[in-house]
């Protein structure tokens, strides 16, 4: 009789234990996706509106203005890094800017958009510059091609590198 309790615990146990799902060892959960490589939605925006809206002020700074570094704080803050924006009011020449009367940078087209860290993007495009004649349609009468990295600076996204390439 102690023999057959014995078998029926244990075939119960093993049923039980059959029936229970064991955890898994770290490298055979259920893959997470890799946080350096997946772009949500709304990140995404957030990345295109920054680069978009800094693109569209960069006809406001005129190198030529005596007001020129002024003029980068007042129209740059929102979109830039501390540490660039400083950098390129140290030393305007550097700084993205309307260089002529025309053609001016109208905006920036971004063609590649890369999420390289958690906190980090890096962009590629171009910053279309336009004259009288394009301003109203989507021609250019010259694209600037710019590499720009964009981090998360506490709540927000900020530009915090930018580099045309003449």
């Amino acid at each position: 009789m102690k023999n057959k309790i014995l078998t029926i615990t244990l075939l119960i146990t093993v049923s039980f234990a059959a029936c229970t799902p064991l955890a898994q060892p770290a490298a055979t959960q259920v893959n997470k996706p890799d946080p350096t490589t997946v772009i949500t939605g709304d990140e995404e925006g957030e990345i295109r509106e920054l680069v978009e809206n800094f693109g569209k002020r960069l006809q406001m700074v005129s190198l030529l203005a005596p007001t020129a570094a002024e003029d980068l704080q007042k129209q740059y803050a929102e979109f830039v890094s501390p540490a660039l924006l400083e950098t390129w009011i140290n030393d305007v020449s550097n700084a993205p800017r309307r260089m002529v009367s025309s053609p001016w940078p109208d905006r920036i087209e971004i063609t590649n958009l890369e999420k390289e860290a958690a906190d980090r993007y890096v962009i590629d495009g171009f910053v279309v510059e336009v004259t009288s004649t394009e301003v109203n349609s989507d021609e250019a009468a010259n694209k600037i091609p710019v590499h720009i990295a964009v981090e998360r600076n506490q709540e927000h996204w900020l530009i915090a590198e930018y580099v045309e390439q003449h």
